[in-house]
C-alpha cells in the first residue's frame, strides 16, 4: 500500500471510530408493513441526496437512523431477514470536500453489517464542486469503490452509473456500457427485475423529471426503453417519493428514491417550490423482490420511522407497462372530497386575515397536492388567488391547512377553496363570507 492510500486508510480509520461515538443511539423503530402475501427473496435500501458535510451533521444521523430502521425492518421479518444492499444514488456530499465523502464511508462503515453491499455513484452536481472531473477518484480512493458498477446481488443484477470525468455529464461509452450490462443482465435471466441507478431521473418519467420540473436527463432514454426488465432508481430533484408519480411505467419502470435532504416540488409547471417544512425530508425506500420477480416499493419516512406509501411493482416484463402510468392513473383517479360538515374558519389578525381549511380525503392510491384560494368581491371579481401544500409528503401531516395572511380587498367579500389532487382532479367549493 502507498504512502498517500496508507494516510487516507488512517484517517478513514479516525474519522470511523468517532462515527461510532456520535451515531445516534436509539432503538430502530419496526414500521407497519401490508402486503402480507409478499415473501421476500432479496431486499436493498435505496436513496440519494445525503448531502453530507461533516462527520455528525444531518445528513450522517439521518443514513445511520435509515440504516437503523432498515436492519430492524430485516430482523424482525421471519421468512426473509437479511438485507443485501443499499445504494446511494448520487450527491452523498453537499460540496464534494474530501472529508465530507470520508464522513459517508465512516457512518456508512460504522452501521453497515457484514453480508450487506455498498454501492453508491457519484454524481455531476454536488459531489463534484471542488475535485469535479476529479471527484471520482477521490470518491474511489476514499471508499474501495467502483463509480459506475455491474454487480449480481440474491440474484438480481445491479448497474450503477455516474458521472464521466470529462466536461460531458456521460459520455457515449457509458450510454454503449450501459446498454451491453444491461443486456447481459437480461439475457442471464429475462423474467428479473434489473436495478439501475443514476443520479438523474430519466427526463419525462417521473414527477421531476419533466423539461418544466427540471430534473431529468435523456441522454439513457433509448437504452432503457428497449429492457422493460429495467427499474431504474434515482434521485436529485428532491421531489417526494410517497407522491404517486414517484413511480412511472411506460417501456420500463422509473422511481424516484425521494432523498435525505430538503423537500423541493413544482406546482403549475414551475419548479423551485420549497414547502416551510422542506427540511423535515428524510425518505428512502426499502425495496425486496420475491420469488414470482414482483417488486415492492416501500417508502420509509427516516425520521418518523414510517411506511408512508407501498407501490406493488407485479408486470416487470410487460413490454407497454399501464398499471403505473400517469395516463392510467388519472384517468381512474377521484376527485378529493370534503367531509360532509367540513367548513372554512376565518381569523383576522392585524390588517391581514387567515383563512382555514380541513384536509380532504382522496382513495388509498391519491394524495391531495394543493389547495387552492380565491377570493371573490362584491361584484364577483377576483381579488385575490393563491395556493397551499397539503403537506402529503409528511407522514404527520397536518388536520387543516391555514393561508397566509392577505390583504382584504374590500367588503363583502366571498372565500373559495378546492382541493387538488396530484392528477389536478379538484373538490367542489367550500365557501365563506368575510
Amino acid at each position: 500500500m502507498g504512502t498517500l492510500s496508507s494516510l487516507t486508510a488512517f484517517i478513514l480509520g479516525i474519522f470511523t471510530y468517532f462515527a461510532s461515538l456520535i451515531t445516534p443511539a436509539f432503538v430502530a423503530p419496526v414500521p407497519e408493513m401490508k402486503q402480507d402475501d409478499f415473501i421476500p427473496v432479496m431486499r436493498f435500501v435505496a436513496t440519494s441526496d445525503t448531502h453530507i458535510q461533516t462527520l455528525g451533521d444531518t445528513g450522517c444521523k439521518r443514513t445511520s437512523a435509515m440504516l437503523k430502521t432498515a436492519y430492524a425492518i430485516s430482523d424482525s421479518d421471519e421468512d426473509y431477514n437479511k438485507l443485501d444492499a443499499v445504494v446511494f444514488s448520487g450527491d452523498i456530499t453537499d460540496n464534494g470536500f474530501a472529508d465530507s465523502f470520508m464522513a459517508f464511508a465512516a457512518v456508512t462503515d460504522n452501521e453497515i453489517r457484514e453480508g450487506t453491499e455498498r454501492l453508491a455513484v457519484v454524481s455531476k452536481n454536488h459531489d463534484s464542486y471542488i475535485f469535479f472531473n476529479n471527484s471520482l477518484k477521490v470518491f474511489s480512493g476514499i471508499t474501495g469503490q467502483e463509480t459506475d458498477f455491474h454487480r449480481v446481488i440474491g440474484g438480481f443484477h445491479f448497474i450503477g452509473i455516474s458521472r464521466s470525468d470529462t466536461l460531458k455529464q456521460y459520455t457515449d461509452e457509458q450510454v454503449k456500457w450501459l446498454d451491453e450490462n444491461i443486456a447481459c443482465a437480461v439475457e442471464a435471466d429475462p423474467e428479473k427485475p434489473v436495478f439501475v441507478f443514476q443520479h438523474e431521473h430519466v427526463q419525462d418519467t417521473v414527477y421531476g423529471s419533466s423539461k418544466t420540473d427540471g430534473w431529468g436527463l435523456d441522454v439513457f432514454t433509448q437504452v432503457l426503453s428497449k429492457y422493460p426488465q429495467v427499474v431504474h432508481i434515482s434521485g436529485h430533484s428532491h421531489f417526494p417519493a410517497n407522491d404517486p408519480r414517484a413511480v412511472w411505467q411506460g417501456s420500463f419502470t422509473a422511481i424516484n428514491d425521494g432523498g435525505l435532504a430538503y423537500f423541493e416540488l413544482a406546482v403549475d409547471g414551475k419548479n423551485g417550490q420549497f414547502p416551510d417544512e422542506k427540511d423535515r425530508m428524510s425518505q428512502a425506500l426499502i425495496i425486496e423482490v420475491d420469488a414470482g420477480n414482483r417488486v415492492l416499493v416501500k417508502v420509509l419516512d427516516v425520521d418518523e420511522g414510517k411506511i408512508m406509501r407501498e407501490f406493488l411493482i407485479d408486470n416487470i416484463t410487460e413490454k407497454n407497462k399501464t398499471k403505473y402510468s400517469f395516463e392510467t392513473r388519472k384517468e381512474n383517479a377521484s376527485a378529493p372530497v370534503f367531509a360532509e360538515a367540513a367548513a372554512l374558519s376565518y381569523e383576522k389578525k392585524g390588517f391581514k386575515h387567515y383563512i382555514t381549511v380541513p384536509q380532504a380525503t382522496v382513495s388509498e392510491d391519491n394524495e391531495v397536492f394543493v389547495y387552492r384560494i380565491t377570493v371573490l368581491n362584491d361584484k364577483g371579481k377576483t381579488v385575490y388567488e393563491d395556493w397551499a401544500f397539503s403537506y402529503y409528503f409528511l407522514s404527520d401531516k397536518p388536520e387543516s391547512i391555514t393561508f397566509d395572511g392577505f390583504m382584504k380587498a374590500g367588503k363583502g367579500l366571498t372565500v373559495r377553496v378546492c382541493a387538488e389532487d396530484v392528477w389536478g382532479n379538484t373538490s367542489e367549493y367550500l365557501e365563506i363570507k368575510i
